[in-house]
C-alpha cells in the first residue's frame, strides 16, 4: 500500500485573502444579522505546499467553519467541489495586478517569475464531498487526496481549488469566503532549510550581523524563495538558479537572479558580481550554498550572505 501523507491547513494567518467581508448586504456581526449562519472556509484564500518528488499520496485537509454569534443548535450539511474556474480567475488576478504595478512581460528584468501561470494539479480526489458539522460545534474539515508527485512533470505550477455548493438548514453560503485555493508546487532541487550567516550593512544602524536558520521553499523548478533578506524581515527574497555557469574554485557554479518583494509587489534589487573581489550570487552544487550580496533603498541597505543547506 502506498506511503499518505496528511496535511492540515487551518489558515490562520499571513494568506491572500480574496475578501474577507461575509456578503449578505452586511459586513459585520451587527444587531440585523444576528441568528444568521454563514458556511465559510475557515479562512478562504491562498496557501502553497510543496509536494515532495516520491511516490507517496499526500491527504491535505482544509477547515471550514458556520459562522454565527452563537454555537449552532443544528447539523449542517456542507457538500463541495473542485473548482478549476477559481483557479484561472486567481491567475488572472495576480497577472492584472502585476501588469499595472508596471510588469508587463510574464517575467521581471532579471527574470524572476512574476505570475505563475497555476494549472490544476492532474492528479487528485475529493474524498469528503460531503461533511455534516454536527450541532453545537461550528468547525469541520474537507480533506483531498493528491496523488504521488513524483509522476507530475515538475515545471508545472499547480493548485487544486475546492469550493462550498451547498449547505443544509438555511445556512447561507457566504460568496466572498467559499473557496479556498491550495498552490500544489513540486518542490524544486533547492529547497530545503539552510544555515544563513551574514550581515546588513545599514547607513544608520551600522553592520547587522545574523546567523540563524531559514527555509527556502519552491517558487518554481528554479526558483526559491526566503521570508527575509538577511536579517531583515520586511521583504522576502526569490532567487533564480540559472543555466549559466563561472569557475570558483575548480568548481561549475550556477549564476543567480535575486528579486526582492514586499508580499505585494516588487521592490527595487541591485545585485553585485564580486564582494572584495570574490565572485558572488551563485549557487555551488558540490557544497549547496548560495554566496550572495547585493542591496535595496535608494540609500543602500547592503546584505551579504552564506546560506548553506543543512
Amino acid at each position: 500500500m502506498k506511503n499518505k501523507i496528511a496535511i492540515l491547513f487551518i489558515f490562520l494567518a499571513g494568506i491572500f485573502v480574496l475578501s474577507s467581508c461575509l456578503k449578505d448586504d452586511h459586513d459585520y456581526w451587527k444587531d440585523d444579522v444576528a441568528g444568521k449562519m454563514y458556511a465559510t472556509f475557515l479562512k478562504a484564500g491562498f496557501r502553497a505546499n510543496s509536494l515532495q518528488i516520491a511516490p507517496d499520496d499526500v491527504i491535505i485537509e482544509v477547515a471550514v467553519n458556520i459562522a454565527t454569534d452563537a454555537v449552532p443548535g443544528q447539523a449542517t450539511t456542507l457538500t463541495f467541489e473542485f473548482d478549476d474556474a477559481a483557479i484561472a480567475a486567481y491567475d488572472s488576478t495576480l497577472k492584472a495586478a502585476a501588469i499595472a504595478n508596471g510588469d508587463t512581460t510574464k517575467t521581471a528584468p532579471t527574470g524572476v517569475l512574476i505570475w505563475n501561470d497555476y494549472k490544476p494539479y492532474p492528479g487528485a480526489e475529493l474524498l469528503d464531498p460531503t461533511i455534516t458539522i454536527p450541532a453545537g460545534s461550528r468547525t469541520g474539515v474537507v480533506r483531498f487526496k493528491v496523488n504521488r508527485a513524483d509522476t507530475v512533470q515538475v515545471a508545472g505550477n499547480y493548485m487544486k481549488a475546492i469550493t462550498i455548493t451547498s449547505a443544509s438548514g438555511g445556512v447561507v453560503i457566504a460568496e466572498n469566503v467559499k473557496t479556498v485555493l491550495v498552490g500544489l508546487p513540486i518542490a524544486n532541487a533547492y529547497e530545503g532549510q539552510y544555515l544563513s550567516q551574514g550581515f546588513r550593512n545599514h547607513p544608520s544602524l551600522g553592520i547587522l550581523p545574523f546567523d540563524l536558520k531559514l527555509n527556502l521553499t519552491t517558487v518554481d523548478l528554479t526558483t526559491v524563495k526566503k521570508t527575509q533578506a538577511g536579517d531583515y524581515t520586511g521583504y522576502n527574497l526569490q532567487i533564480q538558479v540559472t543555466s549559466n555557469t563561472i569557475n570558483v574554485g575548480g568548481v561549475d557554479v550556477y549564476l543567480c537572479n535575486l528579486q526582492l518583494d514586499d508580499g505585494a509587489a516588487n521592490v527595487g534589487t541591485v545585485q553585485y558580481s564580486t564582494y572584495k573581489g570574490d565572485p558572488m550570487n551563485y549557487y555551488n552544487p558540490v557544497t549547496k550554498t548560495f554566496e550572495l550580496y547585493y542591496s535595496y533603498n535608494a540609500t543602500p541597505r547592503y546584505i551579504r550572505e552564506t546560506n548553506t543547506r543543512l
